[in-house]
This record gives C-alpha cells, sequence and structure tokens, in this order.
C-alpha cells in the first residue's frame, strides 16, 4: 500500500490539541469570570497534564493490542463526550470536581488518540518524508490548541451558549477520524505467547533504540536546552516591560499559534533536508539568537510583537524537528512506546527552562533573561557536536 500522506497527521492530531485547548482556553476564561481564583484554574489544569507526563506508561497498550483505528476512534469518542460533559456543568466553584474529572477524562484519551497517529505515522510514513509528517503532525497540535482555545472561546461569547461551543469542538475533532480513511493502518502489532512475554520484548525494543548510536544521540539532543521555549511561557510577563496592553497581548497569543504552526509545517520539509538532530539543533540555536536580538531591541510594543512573532515561529521549527528525529529513531515496532519514551525526555527542559528563566529575570532583569535563552541554546549546540564527534571516534577502526 501506498504511505500515508503526511499532511494527513494534521488532521489527526488536531484533536489531541483541541483537547487541552478547549479546557485552558474557553472553560478557563468562564470559569475565572465566574469568580473562581486563577490557583483553582491552575491545578485542575496541572492534573489535567498529568497524563501526559505518565503516558509511555500504557503506551504499550496501543503497540500491542487492537488496532491504530480502534484506539483513535475510541479516544476521539471519549474527548467529544468529555468536551460537551465539561460544557453543560453549571459553570462556578460547585462544578470544579467534575470539571477536573471532564479534564483528566479528555487527557487521557487525548493521549491514546496521539500514540495512534503516532503509530500510524512511524508505520506508514515513507522515511524520506518523516520530517514532512512531523511538522505536518505539530501544526495539526498547535492547530488543534487553537480550534479548543480560540474558536471555542469565540463561539461561545458570541452565541452565549458554552454548550454549543462544546459540541462545536467536539464535532470538529470527530470530522478528523475521516482522516484514517487515507492513511495505510497495517501496522504490525508486538505480540508473544504472553502479554508478560509481550511486555518484555517492547521493553527490550526500547533499551536496544537507546543503546544504539542513533537513539543514544536522540535522547542527548532531547535532554540538552535547545528548543524549550521557556520564555514563550513568561510572555505574559514580560509584556509588561514593552507596554503592550492586554488587547494586544489577547491578539498576540492568535499570532503566536499562526506562526508555531506554520513553521512546523515549514521545519518538517527543512528536516528531510538535512540531518534532523542537526536540524533540532540549528532551530534552538536560531531561537536563543531572537531572544538576545530581543534584549537589544528597544522596549516598545511594536518590537514586542515582532519578538513573539520570531520567537514562536523559532519553536515551529523546533517541534518539526524533535518528530523528524524522534521517527528517526524509532523505526518502526513498538512505535507508540518508543515515541512516547523521547518525548517525555525532552520535556525536560521544557519543564525547567521557564525556572531558570524566571531567575534570570529576577537577578538581570529580561535583558538577562533573553541572553540567558541564548547562552544555554549554544552550551547544548556545543554539547551535543562534542558527542557526535566522540562517537565518530569510539566506532572509527582501529588501524592496522
Amino acid at each position: 500500500m501506498r504511505p500515508a500522506h503526511p499532511a494527513l497527521f494534521f488532521a489527526l492530531y488536531l484533536p489531541f490539541g483541541a483537547a487541552g485547548g478547549y479546557f485552558s482556553g474557553a472553560l478557563e476564561y468562564f470559569y475565572s469570570q465566574a469568580g473562581v481564583s486563577t490557583a483553582a484554574l491552575g491545578l485542575v489544569l496541572t492534573i489535567a497534564l498529568a497524563p501526559q507526563v505518565a503516558k509511555m506508561l500504557w503506551a504499550p497498550l496501543v503497540d500491542s493490542m487492537f488496532t491504530v483505528t480502534g484506539w483513535y476512534l475510541g479516544g476521539l469518542a471519549a474527548i467529544g463526550a468529555s468536551l460537551v460533559g465539561a460544557s453543560l456543568l453549571p459553570v462556578g466553584p460547585s462544578s470544579l470536581t467534575a470539571l477536573t474529572a471532564f479534564a483528566l477524562a479528555a487527557s487521557v484519551a487525548s493521549t491514546f488518540c496521539g500514540m495512534a497517529a503516532e503509530r500510524l505515522m512511524a508505520h506508514a510514513t515513507a522515511p524520506e518524508r518523516r520530517g514532512r509528517a512531523g511538522g505536518w503532525s505539530q501544526a495539526g497540535n498547535l492547530g488543534g490548541a487553537g480550534l479548543g482555545g480560540g474558536a471555542g472561546l469565540w463561539i461561545a461569547a458570541h452565541a452565549h451558549s458554552l454548550p454549543l461551543s462544546g459540541v462545536i469542538v467536539a464535532g470538529a475533532c470527530g470530522v478528523c477520524a475521516f482522516a484514517l480513511l487515507f492513511a495505510r493502518q497495517r501496522t504490525e502489532l508486538v505480540r508473544h505467547a504472553s502479554y508478560g512475554a509481550t511486555l518484555l520484548a517492547i521493553a527490550r525494543e526500547c533499551l536496544a533504540m537507546c543503546r544504539s548510536r542513533e537513539g543514544a544521540l536522540t535522547l542527548l539532543v532531547f535532554v540538552l536546552p535547545l528548543g524549550a521555549g521557556g520564555a514563550a511561557q513568561l510572555f505574559a510577563a514580560l509584556a509588561k516591560e514593552w507596554r503592550v496592553t492586554a488587547d494586544l497581548l489577547a491578539g498576540v497569543n492568535w499570532l503566536v499559534g499562526l506562526a508555531t504552526a506554520a513553521a512546523a509545517i515549514i521545519g518538517g520539509y527543512v528536516s528531510d533536508r538535512m540531518d534532523r538532530r542537526a536540524a533540532y539543533v540549528a532551530f534552538g540555536v536560531i531561537g536563543g539568537l531572537t531572544a538576545a536580538a530581543a534584549a537589544l531591541a528597544p522596549r516598545t510594543p511594536d518590537w514586542f510583537v515582532a519578538f513573539v512573532f520570531a520567537y514562536s515561529a523559532a519553536l515551529g521549527l523546533s517541534y518539526a524537528a524533535f518528530s523528524a528525529a524522534t521517527l528517526e529513531a524509532i523505526g518502526t515496532g513498538a512505535a507508540a512506546t518508543k515515541y512516547n519514551l523521547l518525548a517525555g525526555v525532552s520535556n525536560i527542559p521544557v519543564w525547567l527552562m521557564p525556572a531558570f528563566d524566571g531567575w534570570a529575570d529576577a537577578r538581570w532583569g529580561s535583558g538577562g533573561l533573553l541572553w540567558l535563552e541564548l547562552a544555554v541554546a549554544l552550551a547544548g549546540a556545543a554539547l551535543y557536536a562534542i558527542a557526535v564527534h566522540a562517537s565518530r571516534r569510539r566506532l572509527a577502526p582501529a588501524p592496522a
């Protein structure tokens, strides 16, 4: 059968982004307007994010049972039910427990949608198109977040109906299932005589990937502070120094989504034309250079918008290179487990960088924060270059 077209993964990943976007965008806004504290909403979202951290624990299920179609449709149905259920709750503090349950359910369901798409992407993408598939999938993830958060909020605000927005967003996610009709789905499951033996085989496959030169270098490049986007998580806090108004900041949030998604598609095509890990490193350095340029630029709203656009585009490039390098490292086999193992490692710098950036801002101001972004990117690139050189020397044949 013909390989799947990379653009299909835009649609297949869109519900993954929409599930989180609807809770952190539309629902968060209306609950905050109803008097629910930021701390309470933050706790809801933190609980909902927990499955995204632990999802590698159940990824072997997708590699060893049922079919890609079954996992994807099941996850999609659960996402839709969670979105509609959450939108029907009375908005206010009394609904926080139920809202948390729906948010957690949607998050768990989205992991199965994502894993099914990742397994399909690994098995159904031609090797020379892995970068493009990664770019389109990340664009779908980001576009889904915009659909759930931006479009969901707009519909609820203008139609004065939160349930209507939940139904429309859930329906839009459901339409994405039609992409399965155009994608090759004959993916080999990892199966042995007993399920214990199957899990052991999957673990051995992961270990073999990590012990290979390609797998070890991929793990290394993902744990380095490259493309982590620490400053992106602090845009709202930085905006006051650039004298950015609330209305302009809201518009900038739309700009972030568009810039990141478009750059992800471009980054995927670029990653197919060079070493994919090197592309990840290069894009991370571009992000650092963008931050350094912002440190030198005037503190005006116009320059803030330019910085956000450029930095977000650099992140989009990095997202695409991440997926491309991951697909190259995992091959086929237990693709969902291996993909999520690498994704978990890549989240380490994403988790740590905002704290380091905040420390730099407190010590040296926003300029120190922005220069730190460049410094860690250059340091990460240097460490990766040393590791590549050292591993080549270690594998070189001994002289006669």
